[in-house]
Formats: structure tokens, C-alpha cells, sequence
């Protein structure tokens, strides 16, 4: 179950998350997996009993596949706090987006009631969501929506300098490229439209700002 809480902690609120293989559609599957439909059936009641708790709801299931949807109700996360509930939620001195070299955590993270637009129905769509100062900037050391724009705009006046220096920068003959060193993931941002993909890095040792990079619908990683 601990893989499935950490599934739940990186899923955004309106999340999905999709099973294909045992034990779904065990009816016809159990004589290939070399055991009983009784153990399948056993096993598939017990992973939808425990997605249950953690506040997700079966969205679709056909065939060998099956998709849950983590919820957009904070209240569903209430009956957690209760000393006997399994999972248990985990408490306040968690860092919900800490991942660089933390332990997997055996309990539920619940999503900040204070933020409103993390949901999946709250974000603004591609690619008005790339250029839009994400809700969660707030709560960074030293963030905000002006800090947000104020960086969005100057990587778009230092990538058309870089094309100066570098004239294969936005065609095909760069492909992969790495920000070492990123803030929000406005270097990406700003070669949005060359044909190339960019990996934006966090470093371990700055404040991580990640979930904005992920909230402009960009990839991201730590890294030291």
C-alpha cells in the first residue's frame, strides 16, 4: 500500500490513476496468473477497499483496465485524523512536495484546504496555463504572482539573445536540453514553441519549486 500512498501524494486533487493487469477483470484473467479467482477477487476487493480510504473513486473499469480518480472533496480526508483510522493522515510536519531523498511516508497526504485552483478542473487550460501565475507560487519563500511574471518575462527577452549567440537554438539540431538551475521552468517556457523539449532541474540544496514548474504543465526533477 505504500507505493499507492505515494501515488496519491504526487496525484493533483481531480487526478487519475490507472491499473492495468491483475487484479482487475480477475473473472477472466485468475487461470493465466497461476492462482484461484477467490485470491483475485480477494485482492481486488482489498485494493478497492484501501483506494476508498484514500479518498479515490473507481472512474472507469473495461476489459483489463481500470482508472480511479482521486477526489476533489477535502472533507473526505477528515475521518482520517481519527487515532484508529488505516491509513492514517499524515500530520502537519510532512512537506507534501519534499522528495529528494525522503523516505516514502505510510500515511495519507491531504491536499492544503487553503489552496483552491490545484485541482485538475482549476487549472487553466494549454497553453494559457503555461504563462498563468500558478496558485501554489504564493506559498514559496520570496514567491508571488509579480516575482512569477517579473521571471516569465525576462526569459523571453534571454532566449532571443541566446538564439543570437546560438542560431541552431530552436531548430531541429537542438533537441534535448537541461536547465540546471531553474525557478519556475521560464527558460522552457520561453522555447515553448522551438522543437525541442527541455528538463527543468531544481537544485536540492535551492527552495523547491517544482509544483509551479509542474502547474505550467512542464517536467521537472531535483537534483544536486
Amino acid at each position: 500500500g505504500v507505493y499507492l500512498l505515494e501515488i496519491h501524494r504526487i496525484l493533483r486533487p481531480g487526478g487519475f490513476w490507472v491499473l492495468s493487469g491483475p487484479p482487475v477483470n480477475y473473472q477472466n484473467r485468475w487461470r493465466g496468473w497461476n492462482t484461484t479467482i477467490e485470491e483475485q477477487k480477494a485482492d481486488y476487493n482489498s485494493l478497492q477497499t484501501l483506494l476508498t480510504k484514500m479518498c479515490f473513486k473507481q472512474y472507469s473499469k473495461k476489459d483489463d483496465i481500470a482508472v480511479w480518480q482521486k477526489s476533489t472533496d477535502n472533507s473526505c480526508y477528515d475521518k482520517l485524523a481519527k487515532a484508529d483510522s488505516y491509513p492514517p493522515k499524515c500530520d502537519d510536519s510532512f512537506e507534501p512536495d519534499a522528495a529528494w531523498y525522503v523516505p516514502l511516508r505510510p500515511c495519507v497526504v491531504a491536499p492544503d484546504p487553503n489552496l483552491k485552483k490545484t485541482s485538475l478542473k482549476s487549472l487553466p487550460k494549454w497553453p494559457e496555463r503555461l504563462h498563468a501565475a500558478p496558485e501554489r507560487v504564493s506559498i514559496i519563500h520570496g514567491g508571488s504572482a509579480g516575482a512569477f511574471n517579473h521571471d516569465d518575462s525576462k526569459w523571453k527577452v534571454r532566449v532571443k539573445h541566446y538564439k543570437t549567440l546560438l542560431p541552431a537554438l530552436g531548430t531541429d539540431k537542438i533537441r534535448n536540453v537541461m536547465d540546471m538551475n531553474t525557478v519556475y521552468g521560464g527558460f522552457a517556457a520561453a522555447l515553448i514553441d522551438s522543437p525541442l523539449w527541455v528538463m527543468n532541474v531544481v537544485s536540492s540544496y535551492s527552495i523547491n519549486t517544482l509544483s509551479v514548474v509542474f502547474d505550467r504543465g512542464l517536467i521537472g526533477t531535483n537534483h544536486d
